[in-house]
């Protein structure tokens, strides 16, 4: 027994020191079979290769780079005896010899035998016969080569055995690997390069099986193969502490502003206006004006109901901006684009701040008549939000951001001094801009945030609540046009006057709430003047790091808890006008897109609760709980949310959940067919659970109001649809009498003294929606107090 222990013990070590000989062999060739396979993005990345074009056979010769350079690497490292007491080099047993032989060849299959595998299983047969063709050429090559080339093997002789050992390369073999590492470094300055170009031909799971396999060669054939062979010590750790050490230094990961020139711009020059301090809007006087516009329109009639639409977008990648997108752009074009001059503001996490942002920029370009002419809005003008919204997101925003992250932003991690041009944040950005431009022709995604506003006279285009995260605080940092103070709990406003974020882009606003770990990296925000004293910042202003943002689902990932505090904050406004005799009907719309999720409830049910794992659970227990609280917030959230909207008015709370069986991942990428299945929810022929999305709620609600005064005839739509027509309307109305923007300039003194007769009133816990009687009408009046209290 003690023999069969001491035995067993030396096979371990013998195991070992093979392992670390082709250390990077080993551990990038798992490392990558296990992110194409059991991540979820990876396996999404499978279903994008699969789509016509040369995704496919670009896909396979990356593999088979791969796979060959794996298996090359681990011979190469194995077969050759360095001088020293490695147990590798001292032994020549059967056991030692056979993990020589076959170890390579292990690595060298594997990749392409496990992707087959993987297409198969997710209903790719032809792709996966590819990939078994493609791992059973390679293997028959490393089993027959010496056959083929037999006079590449001197002094062999087909039936004998080439020893497993050698003190010198083969001829050739240097310049294989300089070759390789030299075919690595062209991609890498042409993806620093050319981006967006790169990466629309060479896709995320191409250019990650390319990169493990110059990883590969530098890493066993240059740390370890020639320092070995030139008497020095493995450097195999050595990337790992030059990683950690370099990191004191090197953030290159600053968030970007319009007119940095270390970035290319869509939009031509930098004007003044893209790097002045913005104007935020207070929100009980923008909401006054926003509410005298509808007047003046005549949408907005005293005791008449008129609803107020406010909009949470969940957070979940691309499949979040996909969702949201599409049902606000469902129901706008159903409306005849009456939902968008109901909606006062979309509070938006990560994916669902991309679908926020997209839905506001179509509403000003609309406004501007820029989407009449935009190629998007061409095919067909009766559903053009819907088409744009298609348009725009139906892409791929993963490969730029993967392209950086595994070149350029990769090579950053181990220089000293920041690059920002390495920044893998940008390349996101610029394919964001790049995907609003080629659908649109119009430069939004690239202008100033603030700039979405700037022509907006009639006040049509909704406000916006992009919610990111403290790093360094865990609190809510909001990017809006609305001023956010003190009745946002807890949170900071992104266009304080300290931080230097005045002049970023509506693309990089939209992506700091979406910057989740680790192919988005935390932006890094600079403050003005020095730490603990801030000061508006100015030209001349010294800069600091402030601290850094990511994902807003690490707060809370619904965009539920904003709209609550926005809501309290338009309560006094709401008030006054209720005071006059309108009825103002507030709703908040919920847009989850969580695939199978059910509509918030108040109970759990054990019975669908499931032990997710059960590996390693004293380690993984605590990230795993702080990562599901995002979600368990979340519910909180929109379930608190929907008892206080709904306790006096069942359609004060809208939930449009993504009713589907499928695992959509989470990620920047889908493919065709996962595109295909959300629109077949919102088809009416094609999905039977189309009652379960309250569209129809929504529009009746919206037919029950007054329709524009102003109606005219566009001979490109094709129909009639109702226009804003304030110049028109000024004239015969007598309240208001000027232009909203006038007033708001003209209520900023009322407006204060409202608030200053909020505070003074007893403070109050909980937003709930109340009911007030007026005359024979009875209104609702959003409140802190019970549900139904005056």
């Amino acid at each position: 027994m003690l023999d069969l222990l001491r035995d067993l013990g030396e096979r371990v070590k013998e195991v070992g020191s093979l392992l670390w000989r082709c250390f990077y062999s080993v551990t990038l060739t798992l490392l990558g079979v296990a992110g194409l396979v059991f991540v979820p993005q990876g396996a999404e990345c499978l279903r994008l290769v699969s789509q016509p074009g040369w995704n496919f056979p670009l896909f396979l010769c990356s593999v088979a780079a791969w796979s060959m350079a794996a298996w090359y690497s681990a011979r190469l490292t194995l077969g050759r005896v360095f001088a020293g007491d490695a147990l590798i080099d001292q032994r020549d047993t059967d056991f030692v010899n056979g993990m020589r032989l076959w170890l390579p060849r292990a690595l060298g299959i594997l990749p392409g035998a496990v992707l087959a595998v993987q297409f198969f299983r997710i209903g790719y047969p032809v792709l996966g016969i590819g990939c078994t063709a493609a791992a059973t050429a390679i293997g028959v090559f490393m089993v027959r080569r010496r056959v083929w080339f037999a006079s590449r093997f001197v002094g062999w002789e087909p039936g004998r055995g080439l020893g497993l050992r050698f003190i010198a390369l083969q001829q050739g073999t240097l310049l294989t690997v300089l070759c390789a590492i030299g075919a690595s470094f062209t991609l890498l300055f042409a993806i620093w390069i050319w981006p967006l170009e790169v990466t629309s031909v060479v896709t995320a799971p191409v250019l990650l099986c390319f990169a493990l396999a110059s990883w590969i060669l530098f890493g066993d054939l240059v740390l370890t193969y020639f320092f070995r062979q030139a008497r020095l010590p493995s450097m195999a750790a050595a990337p790992l502490l030059l990683l950690v050490v370099c990191s004191l230094w090197n953030d290159n990961h600053a968030v970007a502003l319009v007119g940095d020139q270390r970035w290319p711009r869509i939009g031509g020059a930098v004007t003044p206006q893209d790097t002045a301090i913005p104007t935020r809007r207070d929100i009980e006087v923008h909401l006054h004006a926003w509410l005298a516009a509808r007047v003046a329109r005549g949408e907005l009639r005293p005791g008449q109901p008129f609803p107020l639409f406010l909009v949470a977008a969940e957070g979940g990648g691309i499949r979040a901006a996909y969702w949201g997108g599409i049902v606000l752009a469902r129901l706008q074009d159903d409306s005849a684009g009456r939902f968008g001059r109901h909606l006062f503001a979309l509070s938006g996490v990560s994916g669902g701040s991309l679908a926020a942002g997209t839905f506001a920029a179509l509403v000003a370009d609309e406004r501007s008549g820029a989407l009449a002419r935009a190629p998007c809005a061409r095919r067909n003008p009766a559903r053009r939000y819907q088409q744009c919204i298609s348009a725009v997101l139906r892409r791929d925003y993963l490969s730029p951001a993967v392209g950086y992250l595994l070149y350029p932003d990769m090579l950053q991690r181990f220089l000293p001094l920041p690059v920002a041009a390495a920044d893998r944040a940008r390349a996101m950005e610029a394919g964001l801009q790049d995907g609003w431009h080629d659908a649109t022709a119009s430069t939004r995604f690239a202008q100033r945030f603030h700039a979405l506003w700037t022509n907006d006279r009639a006040l049509e285009v909704p406000s916006l609540l992009l919610n990111a995260t403290l790093v360094n605080g865990g609190n809510r940092v909001i990017a809006s046009d609305l001023a956010i103070d003190g009745r946002f709990p807890d949170a900071y406003d992104a266009f304080d006057p300290v931080l230097d974020l005045g002049a970023m882009s509506l693309a990089t606003a939209m992506h700091n709430s979406a910057r989740f770990s680790y192919i988005s990296p935390a932006g890094t925000v600079a403050g003005c003047g020095t730490p603990g004293h801030l000061q508006a910042c100015s030209t001349t202003a010294a800069r600091h790091a402030w601290g850094r943002v990511i994902d807003g689902g690490y707060f809370e990932n619904s965009g539920v808890e904003s709209v609550r505090d926005l809501l309290f904050a338009m309560r006094p406004a709401l008030q006054a006008w209720e005071a006059r005799g309108y009825v103002i009907e507030p709703s908040v719309l919920v847009i989850s897109n969580s695939p199978g999720a059910l509509a918030p409830s108040g109970r759990q049910d054990p019975a669908r609760a499931r032990l997710d794992i059960t590996f390693l659970s004293e380690l993984l227990a605590p990230p795993l709980g702080l990562f599901n609280t995002r979600e368990a917030r979340a519910t909180f959230a929109v379930t608190a949310q929907r008892r206080d909207m709904a306790a006096a008015d069942a359609q004060g709370f809208v939930w449009f959940g993504m009713h589907t069986p499928n695992d959509t991942p989470l990620g920047w990428a889908l493919a065709d067919q996962t595109f295909d299945a959300m629109d077949a929810l919102l088809q009416r022929a094609r999905s039977a659970r189309l009652n379960a999305l309250p569209f129809e709620a929504v529009l009746s609600r919206l037919q029950r109001s007054p329709p524009n005064v102003a109606c005219r005839t566009e001979q490109e739509r094709g129909k009639a649809y109702c226009e804003a027509s304030l110049n028109q309307q000024e004239n015969k109305m007598t309240k208001p009498t000027q232009d909203p923007r006038e007033q708001l300039q003209r209520d900023q003194q009322q407006a204060s003294k409202m608030r200053k007769t909020t505070a003074s009133a007893p403070k109050m816990k909980k937003l709930r929606v109340g009911t007030k009687t007026m005359g024979s009408r009875t209104i609702k009046v959003p409140t802190r107090g019970r549900a139904g209290s005056n």
